[in-house]
C-alpha cells in the first residue's frame, strides 16, 4: 500500500470505528507496518478483525500479523493447486496392460461367484 491507499484505508476504518484516527502520524505508522500488503489483502484483514474482535479498535500490528496470515494462506493455496500432479486416466493401467486385466477381472469373477454360491444365491 502507499501513502494515499493507507490514507483512503484509515478513512474508511475511521467511519467504522473513530477511535482510530486520521493523522499524520497514524498515517505513517500504517503506512509502514502495512506498506507490504496489497490493498485487498489489508481490507480482507481490518474486515476479518473487526468481524472477530469487535469491541477492540484495529491497530496497525494487530492488521499487519492478520494480513501476513491472509498472505501465506493465499500462497499456500495457489502452491499447492500449482503442485499438483496431472490425473492420469483412471484406465491407463488397464490400456496398458491388457492381459493382466482380463486375468484379474476373471478371477475376480469367479470369486464372487464361489461367494454366491456359498451363500446358497446361485
Amino acid at each position: 500500500m502507499d501513502h494515499k491507499q493507507t490514507i483512503a484505508m484509515l478513512t474508511w476504518i475511521n467511519q467504522v470505528d473513530p477511535r482510530v484516527m486520521l493523522n499524520e502520524a497514524n498515517v505513517e505508522v500504517w503506512a509502514y507496518s502495512m506498506g507490504s500488503f496489497p490493498v485487498d489483502i489489508a481490507k480482507q484483514a481490518v474486515l476479518e478483525h473487526y468481524k472477530h474482535n469487535e469491541g477492540i479498535a484495529a491497530s496497525p500490528g494487530a492488521i499487519s500479523k492478520r494480513a501476513a496470515n491472509i498472505r501465506n494462506s493465499r500462497e499456500a493455496k495457489n502452491s499447492a493447486l500449482e503442485a499438483l500432479p496431472p490425473v492420469k486416466h483412471p484406465s491407463s493401467w488397464r490400456s496398458r496392460n491388457p492381459e493382466e486385466w482380463d486375468r484379474l477381472f476373471e478371477l475376480g469373477r469367479q470369486q464372487r461367484k464361489a461367494e454366491l454360491e456359498a451363500r446358497g444365491i446361485l
